[in-house]
């Protein structure tokens, strides 16, 4: 009688395979996470700082005064003018809702406006 079966040296081979490729695709994995983790946050970023600009071409002429100094919007103000989605906003970095009193500073140079959402304010 034929014994049909795996030796134990087998099964030792496939498990050590197994094992090498699992230590060289998990940390791929969570690197891919990671930066996609990140890329998603950049992008959550940059819809703040467009809603800024957006609040800023609606009233264009009231802007003005930020040239002496650096004004501010709120995110809570953004959404009320509806320019952000209402609601929680999630960081997906804390997956954590954003603070609604963070703010996007606008400055006027003279010749145009810039916006930034300072990042620490997540912290």
């Amino acid at each position: 009688m034929k014994n049909k079966g795996f030796t134990l040296v087998e099964l030792l081979g496939v498990i050590v395979i197994l094992g090498i490729l699992a230590m060289i695709t998990v940390p791929i994995i969570q690197k891919t996470i990671v930066d996609n983790t990140n890329k998603v946050y950049e992008q959550q970023i940059d819809s703040f700082e467009k809603a800024a600009k957006n609040y800023v071409g609606e009233d264009i002429f009231n802007m003005t005064k930020c040239q002496t100094n650096t004004c501010t919007v709120t995110l809570k103000e953004l959404q009320e003018k509806g320019l952000l989605p209402s609601g929680e906003i999630k960081n997906p970095k804390t997956d954590e809702s954003f603070k609604m009193d963070n703010v996007v500073e606008i400055t006027y140079d003279g010749t145009r406006f810039s916006y930034n959402y300072d990042t620490t304010q997540d912290e």
